[in-house]
């Protein structure tokens, strides 16, 4: 029996960015990806002069791309505008709630509803955590955090990602319309190195050279 995994996103590149390298090991591991991304991106940065739907559109490729680079076996949009207070929070939560109970996921990964400071990827994780408790599905192994917009000033789990981090920069590259302007590959290199490399203070060296790192989220009211 596949053990599935659900990764949500706000935007079409969070998954790469906050957790691509474990996106990887997982897939190695046999897991079978699902990720599940609420809005169109479409209000991104723009240095092109496209269209909002121009740019949705372009945005739905590159996600799709970066998946394949990653290994995901599906990519689902919930095609909600790029825009917090327009996201249609009971339509993403049915599709959440749709999803959990057809896979029935060993974990769920999200962004950070507290730490994050991109209001859109706080309410990812807010809906997720809420569809959990209401579908009444608990991943077996947790609910998740990934960093993207703001570092965990806590975790409760490490993962190195030195074998797979080449993979996570070319997914995180085929981003195009994005990394054109704003150097997500090189930004998050950085913080996965420092996490390697301050991961214990009390190692006589660190044990890895990158490392993803994840709150667990309590799931409860």
């Amino acid at each position: 029996m596949s053990r599935h995994i659900l990764i949500v996103g706000a935007h079409p590149d969070d998954m790469e960015i906050g957790m691509g390298g474990t996106a990887v090991k997982l897939v190695e591991s046999q897991a079978v990806l699902t990720s599940l991304i609420l809005t169109d991106g479409g209000r991104a940065s723009n240095p092109f002069g496209w269209t909002e739907r121009e740019m949705a559109t372009v945005r739905r490729t590159e996600a799709l791309r970066a998946a394949r680079m990653l290994g995901v076996h599906d990519v689902l949009f919930c095609d909600q505008p790029d825009a917090t207070e327009e996201i249609d929070t009971q339509a993403v939560k049915r599709k959440l709630i749709e999803l959990l109970v057809q896979l029935q996921p060993a974990e769920v990964y999200t962004l950070d509803e507290e730490a994050d400071r991109h209001p859109a990827h706080r309410l990812a994780g807010q809906l997720a955590r809420e569809s959990i408790l209401e579908s009444g599905i608990v991943p077996p192994a947790g609910l998740w955090a990934y960093e993207v917009w703001g570092p965990l000033a806590t975790w409760d789990r490490l993962e190195y990602i030195d074998s797979v981090v080449a993979k996570k920069l070319l997914a995180i590259a085929e981003h195009q319309s994005q990394v054109a302007t704003i150097p997500y590959g090189e930004g998050v290199l950085g913080l996965n190195r420092w996490r390697a490399v301050f991961a214990d203070p009390k190692a006589a060296a660190p044990a890895g050279a990158y490392a993803e790192v994840f709150r667990r989220v309590a799931i409860s009211p």
